[in-house]
């Protein structure tokens, strides 16, 4: 079976994306999570626990999302012949 690159990757990309959006949303209206999130983020470059940085967080997780989830489908899909 062969997976579909293309696909894989847009879903891992809205996936890892939409979660950053809820979860940084939410933190940001109520404050739980700052200490947690505030952490996490330090391995993300220009991060802060801000909107500002809800949005840099999600765009990063959507383009990382997109090439992780392309990666694997390329990999799967060029072992499993």
């Amino acid at each position: 079976m062969q997976l579909n690159s293309q696909a894989l990757a847009k879903t891992v990309a809205v996936l890892a994306g939409a979660f950053w959006f809820l979860v940084m949303g939410f933190s940001l209206l109520t404050g739980v999570g700052q200490m947690t999130l505030t952490t996490l983020g330090s391995f993300h470059p220009w991060f802060t626990y801000s909107w500002g940085g809800w949005v840099i967080i999600v765009i990063e997780h959507l383009i990382g999302g997109y090439i992780l989830g392309y990666i694997f489908a390329w990999v799967y899909n060029r072992f499993s012949r």
